[in-house]
């Protein structure tokens, strides 16, 4: 269906449409039934000047396509967003009034200028991509792809926010846009993510409390599209290696069919080489209030532990343990409990591991601060050694290079 919207000459669109049976042509005859009439009133007491200006009643809840693309019922669903971006010319309509869009512009009815009241995004990168060989006068498309990268996670992060009728559907729906911004990004495609830009890929959050993985997606435990819950990346700090940066040894699952690859598959894992610290996971509370000095940074974790226990968000403090020597263990940030002192008693996991993803001190750029970004990985319990599963992402604040030097190096595979 991808090839259907790209080709199209027009793709008409139901915004606010429910169901088939509601239907788009609406009269507007009484959309401000009761409202006041427009007045004339002068802009000058001079008689001698006849000057006027004619003023309209605004109504309070006004519609705007940016409204529309965020609330609308059509902006909910799946499949909708990868019919909207791959075409190439839309008219859209409202409950009041119709909005165009094609790559040059956007407009409504009542001739509203470009601004607010338009979507936010409007992924001008990848359009210039999707919609390059159509165009009359093809666009100057930006070398670097770090623009179109920034479009796609942006894609990815509105997509994962819309509902599918079939959970089987999650690859499917979105495949035609990937395939679309493949030739400006290269590499390969792998089940979300950019062969690329991988370490990217693997920093995304849940947006809310959490994003519990759906094992019927058929994704990996460490792609977005493991979960229905709206997701958020980070940005996209540096696309250079740093010496702190995860390594990519091997990518297992990747088909070599061209049009499979952007489809579900089965079994994808890759074994990567980085930086670790073992975790400890507790639900203990602590007064974390004037000791940010103790503070590295946050984990949000994908799912709740338990039942009991439904915070998802944690602190990240250094520990010293008996077995594991040096650690980080998370702790709920409570300011009516007394000051940190550790229980054992309270931990919920202690074989976690912190795996560096990306980290850079920005050294030429004193505006910048340091940065460091990992994921949080659970070992599969099916007696396989040195195989992984992500459960969370982890931001530290302002780490100094100085301390992921004391990390250990190894290397594990992730499925």
């Amino acid at each position: 269906m991808g090839a259907v919207y790209r080709n199209a000459t027009l793709t008409v669109s139901a915004l606010v449409s429910a169901k088939s049976t509601v239907g788009i042509l609406k009269t507007n005859d009484n959309r401000f039934l009761g409202a006041p009439k427009s007045a004339k009133l002068r802009v000058y007491e001079d008689s001698s000047k006849d000057d006027e200006v004619e003023v309209d009643w605004k109504p309070l809840e006004e519609e705007t396509l940016r409204d529309l693309m965020h609330k609308g019922a059509l902006a909910s669903r799946g499949w909708a967003l990868q019919e909207y971006i791959l075409s190439p010319r839309n008219l859209l309509y409202g409950e009041r009034q119709i909005y165009w869009r094609c790559p040059s512009m956007v407009a409504s009815a009542d001739a509203t200028p470009e601004g607010f009241l338009f979507p936010a995004r409007n992924f001008q990168k990848a359009s210039q991509v999707i919609y390059s060989d159509i165009l009359a006068v093809a666009p100057e498309i930006e070398s670097h792809i770090k623009a179109v990268l920034q479009d796609y996670y942006e894609l990815a992060e509105t997509y994962s926010a819309r509902q599918l009728t079939f959970g089987s559907d999650k690859h499917a729906a979105f495949s035609g846009i990937a395939q679309m911004v493949h030739p400006s990004i290269g590499g390969q495609y792998f089940v979300g993510l950019w062969t690329v830009d991988f370490k990217h890929g693997l920093l995304w959050y849940g947006e809310m409390a959490s994003c519990r993985h759906v094992e019927t997606h058929g994704a990996p435990s460490w792609s977005w599209m493991v979960t229905d819950a709206r997701v958020l990346f980070s940005s996209i700090r540096n696309l250079e290696a740093t010496p702190f940066d995860v390594k990519i040894l091997q990518y297992n699952g990747i088909p070599q069919d061209a049009v499979k690859q952007f489809g579900r598959i089965e079994s994808a894992s890759v074994v990567v080489e980085g930086l670790i610290m073992p975790l400890i996971r507790s639900k203990q509370r602590v007064r974390a209030r004037n000791r940010d000095d103790l503070v590295f940074g946050v984990v949000q974790y994908d799912e709740p532990s338990s039942a009991d226990d439904d915070h998802s968000r944690s602190l990240i403090f250094p520990a010293e343990d008996q077995i594991l020597g040096k650690a980080l263990i998370s702790l709920h940030a409570d300011p009516g409990t007394d000051d940190i002192d550790i229980s054992a008693n309270l931990f919920l996991e202690d074989d976690l591991l912190v795996l560096l993803v990306q980290a850079d001190e920005n050294a030429d750029n004193e505006m910048e601060p340091s940065f460091g970004e990992g994921i949080v990985l659970r070992p599969v319990k099916h007696g396989l050694e040195d195989v992984y599963e992500r459960i969370g992402y982890v931001d530290f604040w302002t780490p100094s290079m100085d301390y992921f030097r004391q990390w250990g190096s190894r290397s594990l595979k992730m499925i």
